[in-house]
């Protein structure tokens, strides 16, 4: 029996790229706009429409960055951590498979140790990643797949995309860090949904990437008149409100589930960024 999708969050730079993905490969996808902060509204929707796989990619805009979170603690605690656990009971009612795109921002850690799923996390630098935290436990408790991405990567330029993002700012830090290339993502999501596992899995791509190395990849390609300065985490912390996470995750629980995001080598970069380019608007 062919699945049927229910995507949560399919305006949103995650939601609607994956929407467009999996109507490319004929499946079916609902993508009514539900609030996930209301549970009855969502055993409403998922009562009419009968899903078999639910994916939450909602969350709260924190824009323009995650500073956002800081002055809005309601807000966020309500949609990031309130929210996913309405979507998992909706789901489980209606016998869908539940997947909740989460964070691997709740870890701190240079290159020298890969945090794997049972890792307890180690980073509170922020209300953002604390709410991450908490929402992760919670999940934990119910038959959900929290797949954890870091810093979406992609080839689409929009002000979500880590490069657009790194692209905007003057001053830049670079430490090397794990990255998800979304495009790279919404096969392997569709592997999972078959496979049906449960629990935290880590989807980023093999290896890591540091800002200063898409920058460069990025004025190598795409505009050679981009400038920055490379700034320490030390400085970043005086410009920005909360502290931000750093860190390298482990691929090896999805290698075991035959899932594999291809290696971040030189030459995927060169890819990506040329493939940015030619979908990059004209100035």
């Amino acid at each position: 029996m062919q699945q049927a999708w229910f995507i949560l969050g399919a305006s949103g730079f995650l939601g609607g790229q994956f929407v467009a993905y999996l109507k490319t490969q004929n499946i079916p996808v609902v993508t009514d706009r539900v609030e996930i902060t209301d549970l009855a509204a969502l055993r409403v929707a998922f009562t009419k429409h009968k899903p078999t796989v639910v994916v939450n990619f909602a969350g709260v805009r924190a824009y323009p960055n995650i500073d956002w979170c800081e002055t809005h603690k309601a807000e966020t605690a309500l949609v990031n951590v309130a929210g996913p656990i309405n979507v998992a009971i909706a789901s489980q009612e209606v016998g869908a498979y539940c997947i909740q795109i989460a964070s691997g921002c709740v870890y701190s850690g240079g290159v020298e140790h890969e945090f794997t799923e049972s890792d307890v996390p180690n980073f509170f630098g922020s209300f953002y990643s604390r709410m991450r935290v908490a929402m992760q436990s919670a999940l934990a408790e119910l038959p959900v797949l929290q797949a954890r991405i870091r810093m979406p990567l992609s080839a689409v330029p929009h002000p979500r995309n880590l490069l657009d993002k790194i692209v905007g700012y003057t001053k830049v830090v670079s430490v090397p860090n794990s990255v998800t290339v979304i495009e790279d993502l919404w096969p392997a999501l569709v592997q999972l949904a078959d496979k049906k596992p449960v629990g935290i899995l880590n989807l980023t791509n093999g290896g890591y990437v540091t800002h200063q190395q898409l920058l460069e990849a990025y004025k190598e390609i795409v505009d050679p008149s981009h400038t920055y300065e490379a700034i320490t985490v030390d400085q970043l912390h005086t410009i920005t409100v909360a502290q931000r996470s750093n860190c390298i995750l482990s691929n090896v629980k999805a290698a075991g589930l035959g899932i594999v995001l291809p290696e971040l080598t030189p030459e995927k970069l060169r890819q990506l960024m040329e493939n940015y380019r030619a979908a990059k608007p004209a100035a």
